[in-house]
């Protein structure tokens, strides 16, 4: 297994704990939870360094690397929904997004076509990660401007963001949906 899929892989199995520190309720544990989270974007962008640089490029590190990337994203979000920090709906269409992009990418895979991910795709993801570190910065009780006002503005920028990305896939790829 390539080092690149190796740090997919890690980002994954970082899930749970990220997630667990999240509920325990100390502020430690919420800063243990927002190192994991940071170390977990950092695979995210090793991962592509990695397999673009050694040329270690794989069909299966193109499929798992954008599912590895919503596993670390719902993970957080689904918290936040639990924490009454985001409005569900947002959650529910940025998941929506996701799985119209996934079954696209399985109908082009069944006709031997890779997806990957776009840069407006690729953005979107990191614009995700940012929302999700201001939201993690939020509950560490950093000073932040309006913190409420501020998750909500950013998380339907990411919402946004989502549905633009969505359509853009749509557009390109629906000549693979049956």
């Amino acid at each position: 297994m390539s080092l690149a899929n190796k740090l997919t892989f890690l980002r994954i199995v970082l899930c749970p704990f990220f997630v667990l520190f999240l509920f325990l309720p100390t502020w430690t544990a919420k800063a243990i939870a927002f190192f994991i989270f940071i170390g977990a974007c950092l695979s995210d962008l090793l991962d592509g360094y990695f397999a673009r640089r050694r040329g270690e490029v794989t069909s299966i590190g193109k499929i798992i690397d954008p599912a590895a990337d919503k596993v670390l994203a719902y993970s957080a979000f689904i918290c936040f929904v639990q924490l009454q920090l985001v409005p569900f709906w947002m959650v529910i269409i940025l998941m929506g997004r996701d799985f119209l992009v996934m079954a696209l990418r399985v109908e082009a895979a069944r006709k031997n076509m890779i997806i990957s991910a776009s840069k407006l795709a690729k953005l979107k993801t990191a614009f995700e990660y940012g929302v999700i570190v201001f939201i993690l910065l939020a509950l560490l009780n950093f000073k932040l401007w309006k913190p409420e006002m501020m998750i909500f503005i950013l998380m339907a920028a990411a919402t946004l963001l989502s549905l633009i990305s969505g359509f853009q896939y749509w557009l390109s790829y629906r000549r693979y949906l049956p």
